[in-house]
């Protein structure tokens, strides 16, 4: 259930393009569409694998799992049930364009989680004992499925009392508890019921296009229109506010900075939609609505009108209302952009050192143009070496991230791509153009994936940049294409979406793959996510590593020679560090939860848990407030100061809405795991920290030419620049 639940637990920011709305197909269009996933995954994806009957037993466990992710729903019977219909048949039925198997799965999964709810319903009126040694398992993924109704019950009532026992330890009323808990799966089974034919399509076809491997996926016209927008133009059209699901109401969150929603001054965060209208139409109730429709309500072309009725926020007893109207217009998501920081620094001579910094998220529409804008303004600000942090960057346009690595390189190979076919292309970046050729650090994480890993792969391999990071990237060696269905489904109906297909694997220059296997940093800092299962290796039908020649290319530096010496420096420092001593602890603690991941249902074990987690959070806390303050200044590249030559301003630490919901939604995948990268949080970044002190070494040793011996002080430059700064 994880992945449906995601978009009711989640924010969304309530930009978007032209307007997008659901789309009921019918039997035969949803047919014809299934026929054609069918044919584009056996006759172009990398594989070349035809649909089979061992194909067919993978998609029906799938398509179970998409629905019951913790093995909660069903029971076994069921599963049994359908292996033997379909077990071996979902291969032929997809050919002929026949998707009852998908509606009739589905509709008994509507049948038992109505049985589970009124399961629920009742366990809420029973008594429990909260000093018993119970324990249940958080995560069921990979356990059985509940044999009959008895064992079914057995489970429930374990995470009945569970949920329970989370109210108690909060403080709530059990009276209160029990509405809320009852509330909540009466509304997830009115959400599931709600389903439309293109949601039931696209969790069914998803579910055959991961047999061929975990990247390729089949999105309906509404998730496609997502896709366009998050991932490839960031621009879109609509009122520009980030909302939340809360008790049934759709909630204001923030706006976006300059979005009408802002302008328009009438929306307040905390404000609850009750009611929309397409511009002064008759208003559609969306109390108790899904997020997801609401957002479709509200989206719309630019330039058009929609009505919103809302309760305000400072409306004492919920009655209040307001009804206004707000113009759509273009929003860009300038927080998913490249930004960067300037790091003023005293050195040990006294001198002023300067060191930049670049976030840079994905790998969207011109994100190498963006980030050669604020390469050049570091330049103008004399910057003495770069942080290319790459950490959340999950991938994006492939010749993006050749355009990047271009910027770094006089000319050569970046990243060489084979098809199943087993032709070769190579990507060339062909500019001999450098926007810097001075020390570079690329800072990579387990989430740094596809284009991010061709990026700092191709920096190692010309020994152009020195990477450091998680024990390894996350090992997407693979290519997907897109393809927009309506182009070969030449029946009139409605758009039918799209498939994106892996294609092709690419391999670095060096001639080795990152699939798999990643990137491994030149030097390695802790890190929780290489103890959590994030990974390409972790994923079912992953592709496999493999190798081809290395392509003609000559390396631009020797980083190699350098690192005992960074590596030994590196250490030390992390030996001393609070932070990274804080890491290693939650380290401790991720692996001890590995070993066991039951949770306990003893309220005094879990109020001693908790006790000592508050306990270690608040000494962090005390300590890190403790501390003298930061020498040094930092200031802010954003791309607008540097298109526009802006006065630098001075960097205040805080995340917006958004970059917090895009670390958010990488880093945990799952809503029920609530692992937290408090580093980022808190503006206390273990490794982007060390990674700045990696970097001053590594500039101080390239000037001396001694790989061992750093030059007492590189020709660093007083910032000219400090006094146009506005804080």
């Amino acid at each position: 259930m994880k992945f449906l639940l995601q978009g009711l637990l989640a924010a969304i920011l309530l930009a978007t393009a032209p307007l997008g709305r659901s789309v009921e197909f019918t039997t035969a269009q949803a047919g014809r569409i299934s026929l054609y996933v069918g044919k584009v995954l056996s006759q172009w994806h990398y594989r070349q694998a035809p649909l089979d009957d061992a194909i067919s037993e993978k998609f029906l466990k799938n398509y179970i799992d998409s629905l019951d992710y913790n093995h909660l729903i069903f029971l076994q019977a069921d599963v049994d049930e359908f292996e033997k219909l379909y077990g071996k048949g979902l291969d032929d039925a997809l050919l002929k364009g026949d998707i009852k198997p998908a509606h009739k799965i589905f509709f008994r999964y509507l049948d038992r989680l109505g049985e589970r709810n009124q399961l629920v319903n009742r366990l809420l009126k029973e008594k429990y004992d909260f000093t018993t040694e119970e324990t249940i398992l958080a995560n069921r993924h990979k356990a059985e499925f509940p044999k009959d109704d008895a064992e079914a019950e057995a489970l429930w009532r374990g995470r009945v009392k569970y949920e329970l026992l989370s109210a108690r330890m909060g403080k709530e009323t059990e009276e209160d508890a029990i509405k809320r808990i009852a509330k909540r799966y009466d509304r997830l089974k009115k959400t599931m019921d709600e389903f439309d034919s293109e949601e039931i399509l696209q969790t069914y076809l998803d579910s055959v296009a991961h047999v061929y491997d975990p990247h390729s996926d089949y999105m309906g016209p509404t998730e496609a229109q997502e896709f366009d927008i998050k991932h490839i133009s960031l621009t879109l059209s609509g009122i520009g506010a980030t909302l939340q699901w809360d008790d049934g109401y759709t909630k204001i969150v923030s706006m976006v900075p300059g979005g009408p929603a802002a302008v328009s001054k009438q929306l307040k965060p905390n404000d609850r939609i009750v009611a929309v209208a397409q511009g002064h139409g008759d208003p559609v109730d969306v109390v108790e609505m899904r997020l997801n429709k609401v957002v479709q309500m509200i989206r719309g072309k630019r330039g058009t009108t929609v009505t919103l009725t809302v309760i305000p926020a400072d409306s004492t007893d919920g009655t209040a209302r307001k009804t206004f109207s707000i113009i759509r217009d273009e929003i860009k998501l300038k927080d998913s952009f490249a930004k960067g920081r300037i790091y003023d620094h005293p050195g040990a001579d006294g001198k002023m050192q300067r060191w930049g910094f670049i976030d840079l998220p994905q790998f969207y529409d011109n994100c190498a143009e963006h980030v050669e804008q604020i390469l050049n303004r570091m330049k103008k600000e004399k910057v003495d070496g770069v942080v290319l942090d790459l950490r959340h960057n999950g991938g994006g346009i492939l010749e993006e991230s050749v355009n990047l690595v271009g910027l770094f390189i006089n000319k050569g190979p970046v990243v060489q791509v084979r098809d199943s076919n087993k032709e070769t292309k190579v990507y060339k970046d062909t500019d001999s153009k450098i926007a810097w050729d001075g020390p570079l650090v690329c800072l990579v994480g387990r989430l740094s994936a596809s284009a991010s890993e061709i990026t700092a792969a191709a920096l190692q391999d010309y020994g152009r940049a020195l990477i450091v990071g998680d024990q390894s990237t996350h090992g997407k060696g693979t290519v997907q294409q897109v393809l927009d269905l309506s182009r070969l489904i030449r029946d009139p109906m409605p758009d039918p979406g799209k498939i994106k297909v892996t294609v092709s694997k690419f391999y670095r220059v060096a001639g080795s793959t990152t699939q798999k296997q990643g990137v491994t940093p030149d030097l390695i800092l802790p890190s929780v996510y290489d103890y959590l299962e994030i990974g390409e290796s972790s994923l079912d039908n992953a592709l496999e590593a493999d190798s081809i020649p290395a392509a003609t290319y000559e390396r631009v530096g020797s980083v190699k020679s350098y690192l005992p010496t960074l590596e030994k420096n590196s250490k030390a420092r992390v030996a001393q560090s609070k932070d990274f001593a804080y890491l290693l602890e939650d380290i401790a603690e991720v692996k001890k939860h590995q070993e066991d991941k039951s949770v306990s249902l003893n309220q005094a074990k879990r109020i001693a848990e908790r006790d000592t987690q508050k306990a270690r959070a608040d000494a962090r806390k005390k300590e890190r407030t403790s501390r003298p303050p930061q020498k040094d200044k930092i200031w802010t590249v954003d791309l607008e100061t540097a298109e526009k030559g802006k006065p630098l301003a001075i960097y205040t630490g805080k995340k917006t809405d958004e970059e917090k919901e895009l670390i958010a939604t990488k880093a945990n995948p799952d809503p029920e795991d609530d692992t937290a990268e408090e580093e980022n949080d808190l503006g206390y970044d273990a490794q982007l920290t060390e990674s700045l002190a990696i970097l001053r070494d590594y500039a101080q040793l390239l000037a001396s030419g001694n790989p061992d011996k750093p030059k007492d002080s590189v020709a660093l430059k007083k910032p000219e620049t400090a006094s146009t700064a506005t804080p």
